[in-house]
């Protein structure tokens, strides 16, 4: 599968909102801890301005943007990491290709990742990085 990982870039906006559109409430459900018609506002904001708190990668395979990946500072200096793969996208090395970008980003800080008690199959994958810590919701 040819799959680019690349910073997100203003140009953007359109493209993610299209590729939210082709996710499932499931998917959803678990990238955002509930359900969202749209991507956070403030989360598009932060991400598209180049803010140096939110770093943020999009998969874009020829012709459309398949994933997106977000690392936030957070006030006490440790990072939180998002990342929204869209169905018929995951399970396919997508999402850990953007979890080791956004590790690599956020150096020796310690990363938060927030999952749902069911999505524990990505206990082991999480665990392979030190600096992860996480969070059951």
């Amino acid at each position: 599968m040819n799959v680019v990982i690349r910073q997100i870039d203003g140009d953007d906006l359109l493209d993610l909102n299209d590729m939210f559109a082709r996710c499932s409430r499931q998917t959803i459900y678990r990238r955002f801890h509930g359900y969202v018609r749209a991507f956070p506002e403030p989360y598009f904001t932060d991400a598209l301005k180049g803010d140096p708190r939110h770093f943020a990668l999009v998969a874009e395979t020829p012709g459309k943007i398949v994933a997106l990946a977000s690392c936030v500072t957070l006030d006490n200096g440790s990072c939180e990491i998002g990342i929204l793969v869209e169905d018929d996208y995951q399970r396919q090395g997508v999402g850990t290709r953007l979890l080791d970008t956004l590790v690599a980003q956020a150096g020796p800080r310690t990363v938060r990742a927030t999952i749902q008690h069911d999505q524990r199959w990505i206990i082991p994958v999480l665990l392979r990085y030190q600096n992860i810590r996480i969070v059951l919701s």
